[in-house]
């Protein structure tokens, strides 16, 4: 992984300044101190290292102490580069800004955030200098950051709208954590085996989860629907006969249908559109096997409480 940290000397050629090379130098060694993950980094200040070594190898520090000598170190490297190549990828033409480029081992988004918020504040308190953390790695940082956070509005969005809906719908509030069990458990146990794979959150994950949701609960529905219809001139038994006869094969072949549709997304070279078929194949069965498994036992565990009969026999007084 790569930190483009662009590093602002606060005045025009500033990057030519010794103290400002040296406060870079003082920085890569707090920065691979603190993370054990920094592999190397690479930027201007190296280019004046090797010159003040090959030109001046008696002198005690490695960097010159004086700025008219590094803008001369820097004129003769800029003249021994190839015909159009300049040091502008390296600083700006005004020499004020200068990119420090750190090179780090793969780490957690959590890591990436916590390494970049380092940096920022080091230079902030520690030195007159300001840097910014800029580059794909960064980008990818913060852009994981916020699809975790949308992850969890989006669920609990969701999970609210989903309570309220079934609550108009079969407007039974005692029986509300029976159509919220069947419709939870398989995103959480599609986020215990993501943890135990060791798949991250990412774009695909993100879309994944309301999509599992909705289509848990339209299963949910249709289960539901055919209960509260048979329950009234049927028994619980033969009241889960009449839903699976007549609403499970509809369920299990909409299951099947979209499981078949989503799977051809692990096809792809896109490890997000991998993930997102991982995802939902998986949470769709998950959640087709709780209503049609656990949502009867549910309801058959709720029926004999109900029906339990009473024995007469009073509780002992105190």
């Amino acid at each position: 992984m790569r930190y483009e940290i662009i590093l602002d000397s606060q005045e025009k050629e500033g990057v030519k300044d010794p103290k400002f090379l040296e406060s870079i130098v003082a920085f890569e060694k707090a920065f691979k101190r603190h993370f054990e993950s920094v592999r190397f980094t690479t930027s201007l200040k190296d280019i004046v290292e090797r010159m003040q070594q090959v030109l001046n190898p008696e002198a005690k520090n490695p960097l010159p102490q004086d700025k008219n000598l590094v803008a001369q170190y820097l004129l003769l490297y800029s003249m021994s580069l190839p015909q159009g190549m300049e040091l502008n990828d390296k600083m700006d033409t005004q020499q004020r800004y200068l990119r420090l480029t750190v090179n780090t081992n793969i780490v957690d988004t959590s890591k990436d955030l916590e390494m970049i918020r380092w940096i920022k504040h080091y230079f902030k308190t520690k030195t007159p200098y300001r840097a910014d953390v800029q580059g794909q790695t960064a980008i990818f940082a913060y852009m994981q950051s916020s699809v975790t956070d949308t992850l969890i509005v989006s669920i609990s969005m969701t999970l609210i709208i989903v309570t309220l809906s079934m609550w108009m719908i079969f407007n039974n509030l005692k029986m509300l954590w029976l159509f919220l069990v069947p419709n939870i458990a398989p995103v959480i146990i599609v986020g215990g085996i993501m943890g135990f794979l060791g798949i991250s959150i990412d774009i695909g994950v993100a879309i994944s989860a309301a999509v599992i949701l909705g289509i848990a609960v339209d299963d949910t529905i249709h289960f539901f629907s055919k209960y509260y219809e048979s329950i009234k001139v049927r028994s619980f038994a033969q009241t889960i006969d009449y839903i699976l006869s007549h609403s499970g094969n509809a369920m299990i072949l909409t299951t099947l249908i979209l499981s078949l549709t989503f799977a051809l997304f692990g096809i792809s070279s896109f490890v997000p559109n991998v993930n997102f078929a991982i995802v939902t194949v998986a949470a769709l069965n998950i959640a087709l096997l709780f209503d049609l498994v656990l949502l009867p036992a549910l309801l058959s565990l709720l029926s004999k409480r109900r029906n339990a009969p009473d024995t007469g026999i009073e509780p002992p007084k105190a």
